[in-house]
């Protein structure tokens, strides 16, 4: 099996794996929106930069770069922190101080990440800029001013629930996430999208404002209204 060094550490690793993989294996946590495992990759949201070499002198995105034999993969260097926090404050130019009110309080990749890599103000002076909710249905609730564009929902939503009905729309600054047509998601895997989002842009319709993260505990069951008898 090719070797590949993580912050001085050899690391054995499969081939075809990516730099984020390789890193995870060797223990490092590497923070990510846009990446999920079970997804296609989009390499948008820019937050897991590493520096890699041989290399060009600048960060890389982790999970969009193929791990090779003999590479050295850097973490945690002056460099990607710096990177990462350029990152962190671009997505937070627009979005909305709603934490106290968000049901994602609590479990949000978001507040998290700002936690590690925010910085104690911010820089930029323009108003905010502010979506048109949507609606998706009666399951999910949204609130797309939160929303990052990491693209998780399209992917879910395209890949694994095979329905194409959430798209993004426009560029730039007026870029949006939106139901095509305007019409509710009709698959019966669209409440997954709310789990699956990094911030509260999407949430559970049913349950809002209803509870906080911490007041829950995780119990396995089966679904009672499926004849299968599913494990949730």
């Amino acid at each position: 099996m090719p070797i590949a060094k993580v912050n001085g550490v050899e690391v054995e690793f499969e081939p075809g794996m990516t730099v984020l993989q390789v890193a995870e294996r060797a223990g490092e946590e590497i923070p990510r929106f846009c990446y999920h495992e079970r997804l296609s990759i989009a390499g948008n949201c820019r937050m897991c930069l590493v520096e890699v070499k041989p290399g060009p002198p600048k960060p890389q995105a982790s999970c969009a770069l193929p791990a090779a034999e003999g590479q050295e993969i850097f973490t945690d260097t002056p460099m990607v922190k710096k990177a990462r926090e350029g990152v962190m404050e671009f997505l937070l130019i627009n979005h909305p101080l709603d934490c106290p009110i968000c049901d994602q309080g609590g479990e949000c990749d978001l507040q998290d990440q700002a936690m590690g890599y925010g910085r104690d103000g911010s820089r930029y002076a323009e108003n905010k800029r502010a979506v048109e909710e949507k609606n998706m249905g009666p399951t999910i609730k949204t609130f797309m001013t939160r929303c990052i564009q990491c693209t998780r929902c399209v992917r879910f939503v395209t890949e694994v629930a095979g329905v194409p009905d959430i798209g993004m729309i426009s560029r730039g600054e007026d870029a949006e996430i939106t139901t095509y047509l305007e019409k509710a998601v009709d698959s019966e895997l669209s409440g997954n999208v709310n789990d699956l989002c990094p911030v509260g842009a999407l949430t559970h319709r049913p349950w809002q404002y209803h509870y906080r993260p911490w007041e829950l505990k995780k119990t396995e069951t089966i679904d009672v209204m499926d004849a299968l008898g599913s494990n949730i």
